[in-house]
């Protein structure tokens, strides 16, 4: 990573775009501190028949959303205009709304804290009267996906799946024989964070029937072989929960009944032990397990 940005620094990133408003010096200023709204809670609560009080179902958590007060500056009108054309392009986010499931990334940093949301931008409502000394007012959404943050630090392992030196019949004999049997070579990994951290899972050829199991949590397995120089990313982010090989093509259907549910193939903080099993003859697939930490707030 190059250095932080500066204190009250927010930046908008997502293809073609990286934009950044905040301090005065950058044209655009905040004029208050950014607020991050409440998370409504969807609870599946009844009424308990012929009873007092409620029946506690399961609940779920909304996304939050930052609204921005902004001041366009400028040394006069045409200045401040196109400042607010500018922004207003940049909030429109074309290359990201066009596309399902595409988001936007939101960064900042806080008491030395590098942060980042994913969302969309939305609101975005200037001031209709005319700037006054070089100023307009703006007020801007940016919705969550979720209501976390994440450390924009990118932290992997890569754990190979390497066969035995040497083949031969294994005993004892069962059916279908193999020469050369799998080894499990694990990794270990510390995952740090507030919240469970979901992770981004990608195998490379050439494997056949490849299992990618977290000790003591779960195991995800895909009933498919991966050609050597080919690659399947499995991505368990509540904003993917995708099966993509490298040019876009969708495997969701190779899970197999006993693999974990996407939804559920998050990894708590601890420290835990990384395996790749899976039949290889030679010795070069491997697993690039990648996270980001999870924080409750900035």
């Amino acid at each position: 990573m190059g250095s932080l940005p500066a204190p009250d620094e927010w930046t908008l990133t997502y293809p073609g775009t990286a934009y950044t408003w905040g301090p005065r010096s950058s044209g655009v200023m905040l004029a208050s501190e950014p607020q991050i709204g409440g998370v409504e809670l969807i609870t599946d609560d009844s009424a308990r028949p012929r009873g007092d009080g409620r029946a506690m179902g399961q609940d779920y958590r909304g996304a939050a959303t930052v609204t921005f007060e902004l001041l366009i500056l400028g040394a006069g009108e045409g200045e401040v205009r196109q400042r607010q054309a500018d922004l207003a392009r940049v909030w429109r986010a074309d290359p990201v709304r066009s596309t399902p499931g595409a988001v936007a990334e939101l960064s900042t940093v806080v008491a030395g804290r590098a942060r980042v949301a994913y969302g969309r931008p939305r609101r975005f409502a200037p001031a209709l009267r005319q700037p006054r000394q070089g100023v307009i007012p703006v007020v801007a959404d940016f919705a969550m996906v979720d209501d976390c943050w994440y450390d924009p630090q990118v932290e992997q392992t890569v754990v190979p799946l390497v066969p035995p030196p040497s083949g031969g019949l294994v005993s004892p004999l069962t059916t279908p024989l193999t020469t050369v049997p799998a080894v499990v070579v694990p990794g270990h990994v510390t995952v740090g964070g507030d919240l469970p951290a979901w992770p981004v899972m990608t195998l490379y050829g050439p494997v056949t029937d490849p299992v990618v199991q977290v000790t003591g949590l779960w195991s995800l397995a895909l009933s498919l072989s991966i050609p050597a120089g080919q690659a399947i990313t499995v991505d368990t982010r509540p904003w993917r929960r995708t099966v993509l090989r490298g040019d876009g093509g969708s495997f969701a259907g190779a899970l197999t009944r006993s693999s974990v549910r996407l939804a559920d193939a998050s990894v708590p903080p601890g420290a835990y032990e990384i395996a790749l099993r899976g039949q290889d003859v030679s010795g070069t697939a491997a697993l690039k397990f990648a996270w980001q930490k999870t924080y409750t707030g900035l």
